[in-house]
């Protein structure tokens, strides 16, 4: 699946709608002078037109600028810009240094994507020995999230530690970027039908779950859709790639909300729990095959370490919080 020159310019034409209805609001309550206002929004036009006159001209026949690309890897990358700006604008605000920032997220990309798609191709061995030449293909998807968090956090924590910088500090901007980027990345992934739910005519489980699975899928067989596989085989399915999307967007608003009030560290923890615990729920309405062991998905069990990690990590927090507490009354 491939999305065009044109198509890609008039989406961006809705961001530049957005930024330009943003800067309005923005010149209005700063006072910024009307001249100042007004060649914001007439760069925005010109950047519109610019971008739309490329594309005609990059389709054109006898051009040989590429003008079609695979819509898993704009998906992807938009995601990945989407993020780093969101990352960016929470370190400035919180008075980091976005240098930073975007030399650690640098590291933790390349990190990641290695992480991300050697999980990949290890859970789904069984496909990927017999198409050897997709391993390094990315253009039709296959990328392990697991793989990439645990890898590039493990990269995060080394960079920090390498430059002396505050690890906790550096992963809540991580995870404000990283709960925008997967709301994008799974609607991206319902646009390629890649990481599909699962069928309501699905066999059920046989296994130590299976009352377990059986409660869940039954709540999301409530909101099933004719929906295609990657193979493009119809069938009434879990959307679990919008359900998704749509979780992880409202996590990344109750991030911000909540960054201002917090230590260091806190929004890192928050994210971890209601992540796993997410992700835990969303592994009963995937279809697409993976490792299954004892009746749970491989990722649903990397899931459940993750948690248990996450909640020590939330109740340290909370013990931090009431020793700072007493030393305040004490000297008070």
């Amino acid at each position: 699946m491939t999305v065009s020159l044109s198509d890609i310019a008039d989406a961006l034409r809705w961001l530049w709608l957005a930024c330009g209805i943003v800067w309005i609001g923005y010149a209005w309550l700063h006072r910024v002078a009307y001249t100042r206002g007004l060649l914001v929004l007439v760069a925005l036009f010109v950047l519109d037109w610019t971008l739309h006159a490329f594309a005609d001209f990059a389709e054109q026949p006898d051009s040989k600028i590429p003008s079609d690309f695979a819509l898993y890897t704009v998906m992807m990358l938009l995601a990945a810009l989407a993020g780093l700006t969101a990352a960016c604008l929470y370190a400035r605000v919180r008075g980091m240094n976005v240098l930073t920032v975007i030399d650690a997220a640098l590291v933790c990309a390349i990190a990641g994507g290695i992480g991300g798609r050697a999980y990949q191709v290890l859970t789904n061995w069984n496909y990927y020995s017999e198409n050897t030449d997709l391993i390094a293909d990315l253009a039709y998807g296959g990328f392990g999230l697991r793989g990439a968090l645990m890898l590039g956090f493990v990269a995060l924590f080394l960079f920090a530690i390498l430059t002396r910088n505050s690890f906790w500090k550096l992963a809540d901007a991580a995870v404000i970027g990283l709960a925008l980027a997967q709301s994008i990345g799974w609607y991206g992934a319902a646009l390629t039908h890649t990481h599909y739910g699962i069928a309501l005519d699905a066999a059920p489980h046989d296994e130590m779950f299976a009352s377990l699975a059986h409660i869940v899928r039954a709540f999301g067989y409530n909101f099933v859709q004719d929906l295609p596989d990657a193979y493009n085989l119809s069938a009434f399915r879990i959307p679990v790639q919008m359900i998704a999307a749509i979780f992880f967007l409202g996590l990344f608003f109750l991030l911000l909300l909540n960054a201002r009030a917090k230590r260091a560290g806190y929004l890192f923890a928050c994210y971890l729990l209601l992540v796993s615990v997410a992700n835990f729920i969303f592994g009963f309405w995937r279809g697409d095959e993976t490792l299954l062991w004892n009746g749970l998905r491989v990722d649903q069990w990397l899931d459940g370490g993750m948690f248990i990690f996450a909640a020590a990590l939330v109740w340290l927090h909370a013990g931090r919080g009431r020793v700072s507490q007493r030393r305040i009354l004490q000297h008070a």
